[in-house]
């Protein structure tokens, strides 16, 4: 008889002892789908490029210091604007190349304009450097246009100016 009780004993501990090895069946967690929301193209209103813009322009006078210095390129400047609002050209030893934003503001210099920024190769040009780095200076601060035939000039935001032809 006292081997009953040690028995029981024995069932429960064995069951205590499998029942604590098993794990529980996972509890399947409800699947939620959000459908993410759909982005809405915010393209800024610009006005159209002018087809006058639209060419290859060379430059022939710098004005700086607010146009009252004149000089003139001792080598070739070139810039071409595209319709799709990018621009490239050489500064007199590197091409360069980048985005435009026309305003659609009327300014005392003009027609408003944004450039920039600009990607430049980095060829090293000592004779005309400081020429080339004066240009991009103008043409990244541009702030207003104008086209009259076949003449183009740029005025920045202290009144430095390119002037082109095509």
């Amino acid at each position: 008889m006292k081997l009953l009780p040690y028995l029981f004993l024995a069932i429960v501990i064995i069951t205590v002892m499998v029942a604590g090895c098993t794990s529980p069946q996972p509890v399947p967690q409800p699947v939620v789908t959000t459908t993410p929301a759909t982005p809405i193209a915010t393209t800024p209103v610009t006005p159209a490029v002018p087809v006058q813009l639209i060419r290859d322009w060379i430059v022939t006078t710098f004005g700086v210091q607010d146009g009252t210095a004149v000089t003139y390129p001792t080598t070739q400047i070139s810039l071409t604007f595209n319709p799709d609002g990018t621009l490239y050209g050489n500064g007199g030893c590197n091409n360069y190349n980048g985005p435009f934003t026309l305003t659609g503001q009327t300014l005392a210099k003009g027609s408003g304009i944004t450039v920039g920024p600009l990607v430049t190769t980095q060829k090293v040009c000592p004779v005309y450097s400081a020429q080339e780095n004066t240009y991009l200076q103008i043409l990244r601060n541009a702030v207003a246009y104008v086209v009259d035939g076949n003449q183009l000039t740029i005025t920045d935001r202290t009144g430095n100016v390119l002037i082109y032809k095509t």
